[in-house]
């Protein structure tokens, strides 16, 4: 017997040294990766799946497209507007997830144990201090085990709870954001759409001028051949006509991507072919107006500015943080119970319960208390003074785009009176009897005077269009209401027209920042000698609301200690400057004309005719 187990020991110890190396070549192999590029069937597979969304099919368009069906179809079709939708998708997901982390611990586990031998041991006699000699076992050599444990530590469930409210302000933070996607483009989609009009109107009357040019060239190229007139004059006369040619294709140029543009916005394929539903010609009668104060939009934009509520949201998830931060220093208390079954034989009891509590408790953790509490309370004074420069930065963008409208519209009828002055010049041109290259020539200048200037016309009040949602936008009004009955485009666009038509009588309706920041009637009385001078005194000719303060889109009484910092008053609001903040419209304006909607400043577009002044205007945004 003794021969059969020392025989068997080397076996045993090469099957081990197999096992290891066979163990040890395995890891060495997981642990050699190289990279790998996308192969062409990889490229060829994304590249299906990506346009198989972004060719998907839309509701066909059956007419001339409005800017209230553009809006429409940039809601529901738009591909920035889908990524914050799937962005709020997930963070719901998140947010039934971390629910079930605040649940307890319910394992069930089975499992089987075996061996090639027994497992039996010998005792020692502490007495004697002998060996007795005979091995005995309390093991089955299989046997079956199964288990079903239960465990909830208290203070895991105060933390998931914590992490749980973090996350449905995630939830909200998310749905701030799509709301100013929304705004951000339903502001590009009016200024594209007005920018494509004008492409439109102008496009018609550029090419038949450019035909007359070219044949007025051709017939002065003649003259110069047969010498009719002095060569300087003749050669002057072909200059003149070659940088007219050369003005008109640099409109063509600015303007024929305008309707691409308007297309890419709405969520159109590429290349989609489509009409723009033309409205009357634009005269000085045609300037949008805003009948709300500015008073009324600064305290409409306090309240409902999404980033404002954004940073709102990121102190309510600042201060959760601070308390997870100190739940966990204190002691852990884990609550267990158990069903357990083992099928070893000499088991007395195959079957039994078990329960406990255990306390737990880094008391070293303590240390370290008072540095955790500074370093959370500083990062909420860190979120409340974000919110606070923003909150400055946010009544500057108000009184600058109020401002910056004004003076829009006040040089949007000025280019009005001058696009009708130089039709009536081109007009007494045509009905003149002058003949000859001269009067050619003069009557092709009238005719690119009056079209450079129809063109500013137009440019100009694509920008005051764009200054009009610039407005709107800067006091954060949403265009849409909250629900709507259903996604087609019929019932969107109808949305966007009773939301277009309607914004400013819900921001006008909203009580003064200045009647806000006075909670009582003994600091009304001080309020006077705190209120700066007025400034901007043409900005603020609207009549100042009555109504009480309502808030943006539940239509409920605001709160008035909590609805705007106390840090603020009214005698620092005009004079505190405005932080540097992301997408922030106090930044000047730089003079440019591009036909891109939301693209940075571009080159300056000026028309060199001697007659016509520079059309350097502000950029669409």
């Amino acid at each position: 017997m003794t021969r059969f187990a020392s025989s068997l020991r080397p076996r045993g110890q090469k099957a081990r040294a197999s096992f290891v190396l066979a163990a040890a070549a395995l890891l060495a192999s997981g642990c050699s990766v190289s990279p790998k590029p996308l192969t062409d069937d990889e490229n060829v597979s994304r590249l299906r799946e990506d346009m198989s969304v972004i060719m998907a099919p839309q509701e066909p368009i059956t007419g001339p497209v409005s800017m209230h069906e553009a809006m429409a179809r940039a809601i529901k079709y738009n591909l920035d507007e889908r990524v914050k939708l799937m962005e709020m998708a997930v963070a719901n997901q998140q947010l039934d997830l971390s629910r079930f982390d605040m649940l307890p611990r319910l394992v069930a586990g089975a499992g089987y144990t075996g061996r090639d031998n027994e497992s039996g041991s010998e005792s020692l006699n502490l007495a004697t201090g002998r060996r007795t000699g005979e091995s005995t076992t309390a093991t089955d050599r299989h046997r079956r085990t199964a288990d079903l444990g239960f465990t909830w530590n208290i203070l895991d469930f105060g933390v998931s709870y914590l992490r749980a409210r973090q996350n449905s302000n995630i939830v909200l933070i998310a749905d701030e954001r799509r709301r100013r996607v929304v705004q951000g483009i339903l502001q590009d989609v009016r200024t594209s759409y007005w920018r494509a009009v004008a492409a439109e109107r102008l496009l018609k009357r550029i090419d038949p001028l450019e035909k007359r040019i070219e044949a007025a060239r051709k017939n002065a190229s003649t003259l110069e051949a047969q010498r009719v007139q002095a060569p300087l004059q003749t050669l002057s006369y072909q200059r003149a006509l070659v940088d007219t040619l050369r003005q008109l294709q640099t409109l063509r140029r600015e303007l024929v991507a305008a309707k691409s543009q308007l297309g890419a916005l709405m969520g159109l394929p590429p290349g989609e072919n489509f009409t723009i539903q033309m409205p009357p010609d634009v005269t000085g009668k045609d300037v949008p107006a805003i009948t709300a104060s500015v008073e009324s939009l600064e305290t409409y934009a306090l309240l409902n500015r999404p980033e404002l509520l954004e940073e709102s949201y990121n102190a309510r998830i600042t201060a959760d943080e601070t308390h997870r931060a100190l739940l966990k220093l204190l002691p852990g208390i884990d609550l267990n119970a158990g069903l357990h079954y083992d099928s070893n034989s000499f088991l007395l009891n195959q079957r039994w319960a078990d329960y406990g509590a255990r306390v737990s408790w880094n008391i070293l953790s303590l240390a370290s208390a008072p540095d955790t509490h500074a370093f959370s309370k500083a990062q909420e004074e860190l979120v409340a003074f974000r919110r606070q420069a923003l909150s400055v930065a946010v009544l500057s963008q108000v009184r600058v785009a109020v401002v910056q409208f004004r003076e829009l519209s006040q040089e949007f009828s000025l280019n009005a009176d001058q696009a009708a002055i130089d039709r009536r010049i081109r007009q007494q041109y045509a009905n003149s009897s002058t003949v000859g290259q001269q009067g050619d020539m003069s009557v092709i200048q009238a005719e690119v005077s009056e079209l450079v200037s129809d063109l500013r016309r137009d440019l100009v009040y694509a920008d005051l269009q764009n200054a009009y949602a610039r407005v709107m936008v800067s006091a954060g009004v949403d265009p849409m209401p909250e629900a709507v009955p259903s996604q087609d485009l019929a019932t969107l666009r109808q949305a966007v027209s009773d939301g277009l038509g309607a914004w400013q009588q819900k921001a006008g309706g909203t009580a003064r920042l200045q009647d806000l920041l006075v909670p009582s009637a003994t600091t009304s009385e001080k309020a006077p000698a705190q209120r700066a001078p007025a400034e901007n005194a043409s900005v603020e000719k609207a009549a100042e609301p009555t109504a009480a303060p309502m808030a943006a889109r539940g239509g409920e009484p605001v709160d008035r200690k909590a609805a705007l910092p106390e840090r603020v008053t009214v005698a620092e609001l005009p004079t505190r400057p405005a932080a540097p903040v992301a997408g922030s419209m106090t930044a000047p304006m730089t003079v440019s004309y591009s036909p891109s909607t939301r693209a940075e400043p571009t080159k300056v577009y000026s028309v060199p005719l001697s007659a016509l002044a520079p059309m350097a205007r502000p950029s669409a945004r």
